[in-house]
């Protein structure tokens, strides 16, 4: 759910970035009419997932600390962390400086997250996690300080997916078609952590820059959320390193091949890696990463 609503601000933030045109008047209330619009619809979304069924209850705390082997907790990472990006972008086309752009950007993404949160607090079979709120701030201050610091995002936080094929195990929770496969299936998942030799400043040849190398993590045979019932198979960790590409070191004047680059970049290209597993087990992977 939340990954549909970010990828609906990408394709927002693609037409605002276009309208380069227009005065700073005109962008700041298209800006606002973007966040408060996206704000309620996200609203909506969240009352009718989780509130349109019996299942809800009093508001409720939940410990889930050791879910999905930490997979999820590092989605929210990253969602957190990609609409303090978006926000930012949008608040800085709209005529804000830096600073305040990254203050409201930081706001705006704590707001959305939190809402989310307080939703879950009021399902059965969920509830309101400290933890989930601690990763939601933990993502929303590595963009903010990178920025705040360096101007840039010298490390990024990027997403990939790939089907485990273990959907049909547990459909109800990983998934029952490829189009909430890579919004359930927390064994397709991974969160990678990428820089490239440009933003380490380590060369400025434009044919070099833009490469990058990414750590990673993800988890796999994650059939429920503590344990996997009757289903034998070893739940187990995968921790990577890759080769990536940082689409921000291209250099680029068009505006729309910009704005497809600053969407490329919250995810990783599907490039050679290594994985080692909590098996005690390495595997090198071309392309794919599960």
């Amino acid at each position: 759910m939340k990954n549909l609503f970010l990828l609906s601000i990408y394709l927002v933030t693609s037409v605002c970035l276009s309208q380069t045109k227009k005065n700073d008047t005109y962008k700041k209330i298209t800006n606002l009419g973007i966040t408060s619009i996206g704000y309620l619809g996200f609203t909506y979304e969240m009352s009718q997932h989780f509130f349109s069924s019996p299942a809800n209850s009093q508001f409720h705390l939940k410990n889930d600390l050791n879910t999905w082997r930490g997979i999820d907790k590092l989605y929210h990472a990253y969602g957190s962390y990609q609409l303090s990006s978006i926000f930012y972008k949008l608040n800085r086309w709209s005529g804000i400086d830096s600073n305040k752009a990254l203050n409201l950007a930081f706001l705006e993404s704590t707001i959305l997250s939190t809402t989310k949160e307080y939703c879950d607090g009021r399902v059965t079979v969920g509830g309101w996690s400290w933890y989930d709120i601690a990763m939601n701030a933990t993502g929303n201050s590595l963009f903010y300080f990178q920025e705040r610091l360096f101007r840039r995002q010298i490390i990024q936080y990027k997403y990939s997916y790939f089907s485990s094929g273990l959907q049909s195990y547990n459909p109800s929770v990983l998934g029952t078609s490829y189009k909430n496969y890579w919004l359930k299936d927390y064994n397709g998942e991974t969160f990678w952590l990428s820089t490239s030799l440009g933003n380490l400043n380590l060369t400025q040849n434009k044919w070099l820059k833009f490469l990058g190398i990414s750590i990673g993590y993800g988890g796999h045979n994650l059939i429920r959320e503590f344990d996997n019932g009757i289903v034998n198979l070893p739940r187990y960790s995968q921790a990577y390193i890759g080769l990536d590409i940082d689409w921000s070191q291209i250099n680029c004047t068009n505006k729309y091949l910009k704005t497809l680059f600053f969407v490329l970049n919250k995810f990783r290209v599907p490039l050679p890696c290594v994985e080692y597993s909590s098996q005690n087990q390495f595997k090198f992977h071309a392309f794919k990463v599960n």
